[in-house]
């Protein structure tokens, strides 16, 4: 059992759309949770969200937040290339982390993180809320009991609308759907199938290569289990079906629509015919709230922990190096030190 007061005490950073209209309405529901503080990008964008969502106090600098004596775990949702400089502060305030994705964007800037939390000894835990999702849940399980055979292919894809872009989300270092969307599929691939990536190769619409934010980007994978994966993450699609399919020697899997459905449909196709269970769509980001207050209670969940999110910030580096060389990348394993993915 961790030493963590209940309801957990949240400290809000970041308090764009994401925090807006998903999480922080979760935390709101939660009777495990507590809107403590929270810090905006400006005063006045604090004080609104604050009246909006009946948080306690309004923040104006970093170190002020993560040092509150009366917060016990901060949520990250800042710009992307912020998270390192954010993560960095909780652990010198030592407070525990649940970091929007994508971690980081540099692999020695995870390492970072990762370090000083495990120093602080604070919790660290990465929001892919997709892995809560029931019938992901339940695909996972079907593939690592052997039941498909020999993993052969995995295909995933996922829609996002294309809104407006606020100034960060135009800066390509750290934006476009690759960072959006991409990393949850490039995630769930490998948690799914039990294998990591060896080697990828990818392009994308608009050409990042061209200084522009990309819209659609397309992945082909090795994995290290010999399964090839492609993934395809897209804003410009209008219907997509965003399912997931998993073909083995024995058996194949695929899912309904993973995305704006009300239920969720789990297939296997084997050589006596086709079986299906159902399952009502999870609410994930409800479920990523609850999880985070097991694991304040010593409940280890199913989100990422830093080591997890080190290496996955290594595929995402080999895929952008991919994209910009036109040529097929190695994964580094992340026991061994690489020149090439920084």
């Amino acid at each position: 059992m961790r030493d963590t007061p209940s309801p957990v005490r949240w400290g809000l950073v970041g308090l764009g759309w994401v925090a807006a209209d998903f999480v922080v309405p979760a935390m709101v529901k939660s009777a495990g949770s507590q809107l403590a503080a929270c810090l905006g990008s400006s005063p006045a964008k604090g004080q609104a969200f604050a009246a909006r969502f009946g948080v306690a106090r309004v923040h104006t600098d970093l170190e002020a937040l993560m040092h509150d004596s009366d917060i016990d775990a901060v949520y990250i949702a800042l710009p992307n290339a912020l998270h390192h400089q954010a993560v960095l502060a909780a652990a010198r305030g030592k407070k525990h982390v649940l970091c929007e994705k994508p971690f980081a964007i540099h692999v020695a800037q995870a390492r970072e993180m990762v370090a000083a939390c495990r120093d602080a000894g604070v919790v660290l835990r990465i929001a892919h809320q997709i892995r809560l999702d029931t019938a992901v849940g339940r695909a996972r399980e079907i593939v690592r009991s052997g039941r498909l055979g020999r993993l052969a292919a995995i295909s995933l894809e996922r829609a996002s609308g294309l809104g407006s872009r606020t100034a960060w989300r135009e800066d390509v270092a750290q934006s476009g759907v690759i960072f959006d969307v991409g990393v949850h599929l490039l995630d769930l691939i490998q948690w799914v199938s039990g294998q990591h990536f060896a080697e990828v190769s990818a392009f994308t619409h608009p050409d990042r290569r061209h200084g522009a934010p990309d819209d659609t980007v397309t992945v082909l994978g090795r994995l290290d289990g010999e399964c090839h994966a492609v993934a395809r993450a897209t804003r410009e699609i209008g219907h997509a079906e965003n399912n997931l399919i998993i073909a083995g020697a024995e058996a194949t899997l695929i899912t309904s629509a993973l995305r704006f459905a009300p239920e969720h449909v789990v297939r296997l196709r084997d050589h006596s015919g086709t079986t299906e269970e159902r399952f009502p769509a999870s609410p994930a980001y409800a479920l990523e709230v609850h999880a985070f207050e097991g694991e304040l209670r010593g409940e280890r969940s199913l989100l990422p922990d830093g080591e997890d999110s080190v290496q996955m910030v290594a595929v995402t580096r080999a895929v952008l190096q991919a994209i910009d060389e036109r040529r097929s990348v190695t994964v580094p394993t992340m026991n061994e030190s690489s020149p090439t993915i920084k």
